[in-house]
């Protein structure tokens, strides 16, 4: 019982010093005083707390106390008390379950890094660096002299100098686009229909976010008009493509498509850009020469004298649409938010693989203290017979191993099951390769035998005679 509370009264002071780091990890302001207070399903984490002292109490007290008042007195005079089987499973027990889990946490953070390199390094398709998105002007009318004021607004943007390109598009990028129903190509069965993405966007899109024709032409500014029923030009992306039974991009352009009672004619076609973060496969899209007011406007800038830049671009937003907020955001950081919980759990599993190599050295390291307790005469007999440091070494540390090395063989199925699951959240991922295992089970086996080392040594270099002088 003692032992438990200085624990609980330790781990408290410990969650009070790392308070501050693990907010900032976590991103939240959290108290250690939300731990005794009634939360949103009451004094649940109290009651936690002290059910896991009384748990630590028994589990900790009742078991050694039924072991030892089962043993023999004259056994237990003699010393053959520790050689009980069902201690000895029990602790070599506990050690495989604690370097199980090790291995575990360490082959899990290994995929979790894996994974997000691979995010980080993976093209979108499209440039978003130094993307500055500004909040469209929603108390802006939509009438016909609309395209007129953006058309100049564009153009005021694009004269300033660190401006490099202007795009305006009918929702930000990341979010979902809208969908069209019943598109069908033209003469096509009237039956063969398809639900497909469709995405708002001026004819400056695809150059200023670097996105690639792959066939036709980009839009021009005569296909817009701010009567959507006068609109008759759409690009398609290769999935969709694909989706429509074209034969290949080229062959797309010049045909058309039926939605929203009119016929469109497909004017190019583009690459496939992931449109949104990489948990999400690439569906069939089409472009279509529309904007509004509340639009979102897309700014490509360099990072020279980025404040002034702003300023600038504020003053020219305010200049052409006064009363509306001017807010913006970038949108690499909108982009990199999509992968915040995915991070979080890679450092949280990181930090828990710290604690629980923590852990299991101290479990096998009191292993390695019992044990050579219990061989101490043992290995003095041994030294007298001759044999060297090495092989006593070798002796001692070859148990430990074993035990080590059936926990890696637990730990290797868990550990892909648990991020194989975990991968399934992203479309795009890399697979669970085979040296992810071999170096969580090497580093386990370096760790337990640093851990064992300095005890094996000792006993294996313990003078004989103090071992052997009473018998």
């Amino acid at each position: 019982m003692v032992l438990n509370i200085i624990a609980l009264l330790i781990a408290l002071v410990g969650v009070l010093l790392l308070q501050s780091g693990f907010n900032h990890l976590v991103g939240f302001d959290l108290s250690v005083s939300y731990l005794f207070h009634k939360g949103l399903d009451g004094y649940t984490i109290t009651i936690g707390l002290i059910a896991l002292i009384v748990v630590g109490i028994l589990a900790s007290g009742f078991y050694p106390s039924f072991v030892l008042s089962s043993f023999k007195p004259i056994l237990v005079l003699k010393g053959k008390f520790s050689s009980s089987k069902r201690g000895t499973f029990l602790r070599k027990g506990l050690v495989i379950g604690q370097f199980a889990i090790t291995v575990v946490l360490i082959a899990g953070s290994l995929v979790v890094y894996q994974q997000m390199r691979y995010v980080s390094h993976q093209k979108l398709g499209m440039n978003l660096d130094q993307m500055l998105v500004l909040k469209g002007p929603g108390l802006t009318s939509f009438d016909s002299t609309f395209f007129l004021t953006a058309e100049a607004f564009k153009n005021e943007l694009k004269a300033l100098p660190h401006v490099k390109g202007v795009a305006i598009t009918d929702r930000d990028l990341g979010q979902d686009m809208a969908r069209a129903f019943n598109v069908r190509r033209e003469g096509d069965d009237p039956n063969n229909k398809h639900t497909i993405r469709n995405y708002g966007a001026s004819y400056e899109f695809l150059k200023t976010y670097d996105i690639p024709l792959a066939s036709g032409r980009d839009f021009l500014p005569t296909d817009y008009h701010y009567s959507y029923q006068l609109i008759h030009n759409v690009i398609l992306n290769e999935s969709a493509v694909h989706m429509f039974g074209f034969t290949s991009d080229q062959d797309a352009v010049g045909k058309r498509l039926l939605f929203y009672g009119n016929a469109y004619d497909i004017v190019g076609v583009i690459k496939d850009f992931h449109q949104k973060s990489l948990h999400y496969a690439i569906e069939p899209m089409l472009l279509i020469p529309r904007m509004s007011t509340g639009n979102p406007i897309s700014v490509k800038v360099d990072p020279n004298d980025l404040p002034a830049t702003i300023s600038a671009i504020k003053a020219k937003y305010q200049s052409f649409f006064p009363g509306n907020v001017f807010s913006y955001y970038f949108m690499d950081e909108k982009f990199n938010k999509d992968y915040e919980d995915d991070n979080l759990f890679g450092k949280v599993f990181g930090i828990f693989a710290g604690f629980a190599i923590f852990v299991a050295c101290l479990g096998l390291l009191g292993l390695a203290l019992f044990a050579t307790a219990q061989r101490f005469k043992e290995i003095g007999v041994r030294k007298v017979l001759g044999a060297s440091v090495g092989s006593i070494v070798l002796l001692l540390s070859r148990d430990f191993i074993r035990l080590v090395l059936l926990a890696i063989l637990v730990a290797v199925p868990i550990a892909w099951y648990v991020m194989h699951h975990w991968l399934q959240n992203f479309t795009y991922r890399i697979d669970i390769s085979a040296w992810v295992f071999v170096a969580s089970g090497l580093l386990a086996v370096v760790i337990a035998l640093a851990t064992i080392s300095f005890q094996t040594l000792r006993a294996a270099l313990a003078n004989p005679v103090k071992s052997l002088r009473t018998e």
